[in-house]
């Protein structure tokens, strides 16, 4: 059971690295290209996967950090944003 929470906390860690490699990608290439609100120009699509990139990821790490240290604090709060996130 160790063994598997830590594969799944560092797969999910690594889709979170994922989504924020893809965030930067888009705001890089595309500039505003999807922005959300005239009035908010930093409220765009890249922006928004960027943010949820970094949460995926600091999650996953919190997860494997707690999984390795078995953490009850740790593990507890992963358990309680993962559902969140999805």
């Amino acid at each position: 059971m160790h063994q598997y929470l830590i594969i799944c906390c560092f797969s999910l860690q690594l889709c979170g690295c994922g989504l924020l490699g893809v965030g930067i990608w888009l705001s890089v290439s595309q500039g505003s290209f999807a922005t959300f609100s005239p009035s908010f120009p930093s409220l765009s699509a890249a922006n928004m996967v960027i943010a949820i990139g970094a949460i995926v990821m600091v999650t996953g790490f919190l997860g494997c950090l707690g999984a390795i240290k078995e953490n009850k604090c740790l593990l507890l709060s992963v358990s309680y944003t993962t559902p969140v996130e999805l």
